[in-house]
């Protein structure tokens, strides 16, 4: 099992019990008096046949507080994702931070800024850099490059998710779209493995049905899902932080009511992002302290209900480039999110709000990462970290530590060092040719292509994802979702 990083000190805490406890009852007399859309005949059979007060014409799920609140203590505190390696498996909850692949829809060009469909070998490369870095566990092979070249829309999430299976022997993400969640358990169970399986809830209130349709086969192949509560504030939810996590917390009430329903104890994290609008422009604005905000305070009621979080505070920012500004955005959610008492952060690799991803960010966003976790860690206090006994031998000045056996015994383990930082003296910089991290971090990223091997798939598992592919892509074709021309640049592609 990946140990993750180990949150030594307490969680921070931006609300009052008495201020957590407002939001709890708000969200529980928002479900019982308005309720939610939910466009799914087996979910709103469910609710009734529980209590819930269900008019199934306008599909709207009105609930009783004590149903919610014992569906919430039903949900596990934590639980296991499952990786092709299960020395690589991750044990969501309690006070472990893991990290994972940020997201990004299209190849960011390091040389123009421009963006473009990636290609299969850029996916693969992608992987293999996730693969071979030490902070990314949770290597999301899905919600990057979902334009891919040469590839029919309908088949990316598939194709994506072979990939990262291919190349990656850590745990995977998944989602859903157009009944694809059929073909991903299928790969899952091939492969004796789940996915941390993502589900959108769209606000105000309301889940669609194919959103359910997914939700249900994954709960019962046993398969974890983390459903989304992301709201822009000023339009999607009220612009005020504590109303718009007082209707997320009613969306996560509604979500483990229909979890818990359909099979107690499912196992159940929450992703969140909870972010303003810019009313001067009507776009979304991402890496601002109102996202880190809204994120730990939903972090502190998650804990109050024992559910584990995916924040994606730090996932992504506003920057069309990797300059400063896409750093500080990101690293200050991210560590923001996970001293709030996160589990899982949506980070490395992602930028511009999903629109771009390049493995060069992921190899920096990995050393913010690493310096995130090691703070988590904390300081170690004994005896011997103390040292009071080497003080009173080294004495002052012409004293010093340099060469004694506690130095030597101690630096190591407790200097952090990055992997892609310039590090350097000012003349040996300039004398080594005035490299930048992003320099760096590029020739890291060569270094890890060139060295890394992930372990392959057996030529049966191999043989088995393939099939599966190939039944979706029959699938899909006889439902003329894949064009015939589009099915005519697909079959070329594949050789």
């Amino acid at each position: 099992m990946l140990e993750g990083f180990r949150r030594r000190c307490n969680p921070m805490e931006l609300l009052t019990p008495e201020e957590v406890e407002a939001v709890h009852r708000g969200a529980l007399y928002v479900l019982a008096k308005t309720g939610m859309r939910i466009e799914h005949e087996r979910a709103l059979r469910l609710c009734a046949d529980h209590g819930c007060q269900v008019d199934f014409d306008e599909r709207r799920v009105r609930m009783p507080a004590g149903l919610i609140e014992e569906c919430i203590r039903q949900c596990p505190s934590s639980f296991v994702l499952k990786a092709r390696d299960r020395d690589l498996d991750l044990m969501v909850g309690g006070d472990t931070v893991y990290f994972m692949q940020g997201m990004g829809m299209r190849y960011l060009d390091l040389d123009t800024w421009e963006t473009r469909p990636g290609t299969v070998s850029e996916h693969r490369e992608a992987m293999i850099v996730a693969d071979a870095l030490e902070n990314i566990h949770l290597a999301d092979g899905v919600f990057f490059y979902m334009e891919r070249e040469g590839i029919p829309p309908i088949m990316v999430m598939l194709e994506n998710l072979a990939s990262g299976l291919r190349h990656s022997s850590k745990a995977e993400q998944f989602g859903y779209q157009k009944d694809c969640s059929i073909f991903a358990i299928q790969m899952a169970e091939a492969l004796g493995i789940n996915l941390d399986a993502e589900l959108d809830t769209v606000s105000p209130l309301t889940i669609f049905g194919d959103t359910l349709d997914a939700a249900f086969r994954y709960i019962e192949a046993g398969i974890p899902i983390q459903p989304t509560v992301s709201i822009t504030m000023g339009s999607e939810g009220p612009a005020t932080k504590a109303g718009s996590l007082v209707l997320a917390v009613a969306m996560v009430m509604g979500w483990a009511v229909i979890a818990q329903l359909a099979r107690p104890g499912a196992p159940m994290s929450v992703q969140h992002g909870n972010g303003p609008m810019d009313m001067r422009s009507g776009g979304v604005v991402f890496g601002m302290p109102d996202g880190a905000l809204s994120s730990a305070m939903m972090n502190q009621v998650l804990r109050r209900y024992r559910i584990p979080s995916c924040s994606s505070a730090g996932f992504s920012s506003n920057s069309k480039t990797l300059d400063y500004q896409v750093a500080y955005e990101k690293a200050l959610g991210a560590l923001i999110d996970a001293l709030s008492g996160g589990h899982l952060q949506i980070f490395q690799g992602g930028s511009c709000g999903e629109l771009l991803y390049h493995p060069v960010l992921s190899i920096l966003d990995d050393d913010v990462a690493g310096w995130i976790g090691r703070f988590l860690e904390g300081v170690n206090v004994t005896d011997d970290t103390l040292a009071i006994n080497l003080i009173n031998q080294v004495g002052p000045i012409p004293g010093h530590y340099l060469s004694t056996a506690h130095t030597r015994e101690w630096w190591r383990e407790e200097q952090w060092l990055p992997k892609s930082a310039d590090l350097e003296a000012y003349p040996v910089w300039v004398r080594s040719g005035k490299k930048d991290a992003l320099a760096l971090a590029k020739e890291r990223m060569d270094r890890i292509l060139s060295t890394h091997e992930p372990n392959p798939l057996t030529p049966e598992q191999n043989h088995a994802i393939e099939a599966i592919l190939s039944e979706a892509r029959g699938y899909y074709r006889s439902k003329g979702l894949i064009s015939d021309a589009e099915w005519a640049d697909y079959m070329r592609g594949l050789g």
